[in-house]
């Protein structure tokens, strides 16, 4: 795997005047980078309704059916909403200044489906380093299903994908990770440029941690519950809607969006700028502005200042870090690139488009 070099930071430069300036903010405040008694309470409040709706489907006996079918959705929205508060902080060790408590809940995401172990292993030595360079970041290419760059294999199912990916995508995030992603990454020779070598351990655990989510959401109201067994597959696959429709939101406007660059390195691995610039240029924001987004979605939305300072928790701090991103940015002349919720999920869509069609996308290198 050839490596992959960025150019030396500027001294004087947007990333190194931005570091100064983030550093300064929580120096002057006396804040630690790390998470609090916020993340605390929320991760609480967003498990607490979680389990409330689950224990309002074991409890409705599965009547009356619309309802019994909405508990099963909201469960679904909320198990993305709870995992999303601790998971991705615990998964850059910034949850808590305790390791053994980012571990713990890092954890969490095997409850729910996932494999915190692979996920924080793709997420950290592929994805962060090496940002939408297409055949290093693993995000970019998680199936054939849909092509969401232009150095993807195109496909002939690929000339309707903005058409047919608008109803999969709901259930393809999370019906896909938890059958196929997990072992697909497992059995990966490399990800990112690192020649993987996992302890057979977390295999183990991830099969057992599997079987235990399949008990908790589907076995047990199964047994639990006096109604025919296909309702609850109907809940089941209702409750991946409701997650599916979450995680939609949440992951699909960061960076592969219609002014997303895939940036392909030069034939000696050179990436011809800087690291800084290049998480600055291929990261998108959504609904930045908005509080209310910002609570739901634990920061995800401040993707840009989290591609430039993964080391900050996300939910806590990185609105505060994204002002400072904007103010440094107008100043350097950089455009930092935002869509609303809504406008970043319809961009999306649009790139789907000009993929398949074959239309020039931002390519940069």
């Amino acid at each position: 795997m050839k490596k992959i070099k960025f150019l030396e930071e500027p001294e004087n430069g947007f990333y190194r005047t931005l570091q100064a300036r983030v550093e300064n903010y929580f120096v002057e405040n006396n804040i630690s980078r790390y998470g609090n008694w916020k993340s605390a309470l929320k991760f609480i409040l967003f498990f607490g309704i979680m389990s409330t709706f689950y224990s309002l489907m074991i409890l409705s006996e599965g009547k009356p059916v619309a309802l019994f079918l909405f508990y099963w959705f909201m469960i679904g929205a909320f198990v993305i909403f709870s995992a999303a508060s601790v998971i991705h902080d615990a998964t850059h060790n910034v949850l808590s200044r305790h390791q053994w408590v980012n571990e713990l809940f890092l954890r969490y995401m095997n409850l729910v489906g996932a494999d915190g172990y692979i996920y924080r292993y793709k997420h950290n030595v592929a994805h962060h380093p090496y940002t939408n360079i297409p055949g290093i970041d693993v995000d970019l290419e998680q199936s054939n299903v849909v092509r969401v760059t232009p150095y993807s294999k195109k496909l002939k199912s690929h000339k309707y994908q903005d058409w047919y990916m608008k109803i999969l995508y709901p259930f393809y995030f999370t019906v896909f990770w938890l059958i196929f992603r997990d072992f697909r990454y497992y059995k990966m020779e490399y990800v990112g440029t690192i020649k993987t070598n996992h302890n057979p351990w977390h295999q183990v655990l991830l099969v057992v941690t599997k079987i235990v989510y399949f008990t908790i959401f589907l076995i047990i109201p199964m047994i639990v519950l006096p109604v025919p067994f296909w309702l609850v597959l109907i809940g089941f696959f209702i409750l991946h809607l409701g997650s599916g429709f979450v995680a939609m939101f949440a992951l699909l406007s960061n960076h592969v969006v219609e002014d997303s660059l895939f940036v392909v390195p030069d034939e000696n691995g050179l990436i011809h700028c800087s690291w800084g610039e290049h998480q600055f240029r291929t990261t998108d924001d959504y609904s930045p502005d908005s509080a209310f987004i910002s609570y739901m979605f634990s920061g995800l939305n401040h993707h840009v200042a989290h591609h430039l300072f993964p080391n900050y928790c996300n939910h806590i701090h990185l609105p505060a870090v994204t002002k400072i991103v904007r103010e440094t940015a107008e100043e350097f002349g950089l455009k930092y690139r935002y869509n609303s919720i809504h406008g970043g999920l319809m961009s999306h869509f649009r790139l789907l488009t000009k993929l398949k069609n074959n239309e020039v996308v931002a390519v940069t290198r």
